[in-house]
């Protein structure tokens, strides 16, 4: 009886991986597209931040105890927070209409940017792409796979977008400490 040799090798999820895999897998990613991600992952911590202060400036308790509340809080609470804030200390007026319209951006950012980061990456349909799955499994819908193809063009404007939202947020902030309506402190 002949006895033929083989690399050891494992089945998982049905691709058959030989059990002395590299050390280090290396994903299909250019550089340049890794360059935009991580621009939108930066400039996202910003918007963060920026709606925070804002959140905190409403709170009118200072910086330290605005963190506190705010800390522990998903991005989706601190928004709704700092409407709620400015709504009881300021009433419905032009710059409330203003933050909603800015936090209904923050929300499809944050869609969007999820989208992003939580997705598993593959070659695009060019060399100028990369190819986005993103599975998901709802109550309502069910199991749906989400499959787009970005260029680095279309990661770098996202990524201005994040950034010009966090400016627009500050001009907010700013314009209402000017008119009384925040504190800065």
């Amino acid at each position: 009886m002949t006895v033929l040799c083989h690399r050891p090798s494992t089945l998982i999820f049905g691709f058959l991986l030989p059990n002395d895999l590299p050390m280090a897998l290396q994903h299909p990613v250019p550089d340049e597209h890794l360059k935009h991600i991580g621009d939108i992952t930066v400039s996202f911590t910003m918007l963060e931040l920026n709606v925070q202060a804002f959140a905190w400036g409403l709170l009118g308790a200072g910086q330290r105890t605005g963190q506190i509340v705010t800390a522990e809080l998903s991005f989706r609470a601190v928004r709704a927070l700092a409407q709620s804030l400015y709504l009881n200390r300021n009433g419905d007026d032009d710059f409330l209409a203003k933050l909603r319209k800015l936090m209904a951006r923050a929300d499809r950012a944050e869609e969007r940017r999820n989208g992003i980061i939580h997705s598993h990456w593959a070659v695009g349909a060019n060399a100028a792409s990369i190819t986005r799955f993103k599975n998901t499994a709802k109550r309502k819908s069910g199991f749906q796979v989400t499959v787009e193809n970005l260029t680095g063009d279309q990661l770098a404007g996202f990524a201005l977008e994040i950034k010009t939202l966090a400016h627009d947020i500050l001009t907010l902030f700013v314009a209402l400490i000017r008119n009384g309506k925040a504190a800065n402190r």
